[in-house]
């Protein structure tokens, strides 16, 4: 395979400012066919994963489901401690199950910054579910994820951090991928602060004194307010770091495992959503995850190839990227399986 096309894309979308620097790495089910770097990063720079990080919490609430620990249809009121959610919560959440979480057909609603209020998840989850009605449909939520970190930790008597050894990092042989901080000399820088949710917060009419300094580099912190300000760099949402190696060793595993949940997760589409993956059609023939800092991972069983691309599309220090992420994704993707992308993706 002539894999000079990806580099001729990533070039391109690189050149019209889409990011400073990326990473790229290809692969089957057991070989990196292609890997390499633009900008200024080197092949094993370690990125901040943002939402990427969803898929390190499916694989650690579905390995706790392969031992028998929970099942996607059972009740999330069930598995979380019944004295700690309000009534509010307790009523939005009487019939929500894991699959709807990791699906996102909770109702929940998307996005709100826990770190501007401070006081504990569920005092703060009562306010954010009484004063918001219930989303229709399939509605992204961080929230969503929050939970789920919160679910694995009850089930399982291990943190984030201790699950990621346990479940990941240990089995797969795994040594570049951890929560963070990490050391910021092996990062790639992700932003200037938090420009973004500053204005996020201001338009919604919240305030928050803690802010990082705009025009100070975030390197081995992560980019998310609420993974960084409130959860201390480990939620189920956000938090981690990795390498492109990191993310393929894990890729592989997902390419290759016969065990029925980890199959269930990648092959049930409900709103364009796997059980924590996403399975629109950015990631053809297959599912991946992609992530607000410009990381993403796909993989394909149906055709013996996936893609890991880390980017730091937010490291600028004025305005913002000139378009999405998708674009280049889904140019790489479908160069990969030698076809034209649809003009809806």
């Amino acid at each position: 395979m002539d894999f000079s096309a990806v580099s001729r894309i990533l070039e391109d979308y690189r050149g019209r400012g889409y990011y400073p620097s990326a990473v790229c790495q290809i692969f089957d089910e057991a070989r990196t066919l292609y890997h390499r770097a633009f900008g200024d990063v080197t092949p094993d720079t370690w990125f901040d994963l943002a939402s990427v990080s969803k898929i390190i919490c499916t694989t650690l609430l579905l390995s706790a489901m392969d031992e028998g620990r929970l099942s996607p249809e059972d009740r999330v009121l069930e598995l979380l401690p019944p004295e700690r959610p309000g009534p509010v919560t307790r009523k939005r959440l009487e019939r929500v199950t894991v699959f709807q979480l990791m699906t996102h057909t909770s109702g929940i609603v998307p996005w709100y910054p826990f770190y501007a209020d401070g006081r504990a998840f569920y005092t703060v989850l009562e306010h954010v579910l009484s004063s918001t009605p219930v989303e229709p449909g399939m509605a992204y939520s961080d929230l969503n994820f929050m939970l789920l970190g919160l679910i694995f930790i009850q089930v399982t008597g291990l943190s984030l951090r201790e699950g990621l050894e346990h479940y990941i990092k240990g089995p797969l042989g795994i040594s570049d991928l951890s929560y963070g901080p990490v050391d910021p000399g092996l990062c790639a820088p992700s932003c200037y602060g938090n420009q973004i949710e500053q204005r996020m917060c201001a338009e919604r009419g919240i305030s928050f004194q803690g802010w990082r300094p705009n025009g100070v580099p975030v390197r081995g912190s992560c980019n998310d307010g609420n993974a960084y300000y409130y959860w201390r760099g480990a939620s189920g949402h956000a938090g981690v770091f990795a390498t492109s190696a990191a993310l393929v060793r894990l890729c592989q595993f997902y390419m290759t495992t016969q065990k029925p949940v980890f199959l269930r997760a990648m092959a049930e589409n409900v709103c364009g959503r796997g059980l924590g993956f996403d399975k629109s059609a950015v990631f053809p023939d297959g599912c991946g995850h992609s992530g607000f800092t410009g990381t993403s991972l796909w993989l394909s069983r149906e055709h013996h190839i996936g893609a890991v691309i880390l980017t730091n599309k937010y490291f600028r220090s004025q305005g913002e990227p000139p378009g999405t992420s998708n674009e280049f994704r889904r140019d790489v993707h479908y160069a990969l399986l030698g076809r034209t992308p649809p003009a809806s993706v």
